[in-house]
């Protein structure tokens, strides 16, 4: 009875393979993501641009951010900081924004408090963005990095 049960199992240890063989195993490896595990995004003030209706690809989300951001009052003083977030399904910010990084500019709080105001309302401005149905499913919960450039746009980035 032993060797009968055993009998039916053999095929089954025969499909196991040799790891010595890398075309053995090659089909089990797990496929690469199909969206990297993070999303990174400079943002230069840019009046001109335009918000697109509908964000269906990784380029778009950093376009509508940059339309988001209106820096209205501050002039160029350096400085920079770097929010990360994540978004829901829908295109809400999932979370808290969490500040990863700041430079300080010129040594001038009106600029520094009218910076720091423009990026939050950015965020809020951006809330939600108005994702795609295939790319809301797959950004939802990855964390994206926006770092905010008190700077003008260098040329090599406005032909984007």
């Amino acid at each position: 009875m032993l060797l009968l049960s055993l009998g039916s199992a053999a095929p089954a240890l025969a499909q196991v393979g040799r790891f010595d063989d890398p075309d053995d195993y090659q089909d089990r490896i797990e496929p690469p993501p199909s969206l990297p595990q993070s999303f990174n995004a400079m943002v230069w003030p840019n009046p001109r641009a335009e918000p697109p209706k509908v964000v269906d690809t990784l380029n778009d989300i950093g376009r509508a951010m940059q339309v988001c951001w209106q820096p209205g009052s501050v002039h160029y003083t350096g400085q920079e900081v770097t929010i990360r977030i994540s978004f829901k399904r829908n295109g809400e910010v999932l979370g808290k924004p969490m500040i990863t990084h700041y430079r300080a500019g010129e040594p001038d709080a009106e600029n520094r408090e009218a910076f720091t105001r423009a990026v939050r309302e950015a965020l809020v401005r951006c809330s939600p963005m108005p994702f795609s149905e295939k790319l809301g499913a797959a950004v939802a919960g990855r964390p994206f990095t926006f770092r905010f450039i008190d700077a003008p746009m260098p040329e090599k980035y406005q032909r984007l």
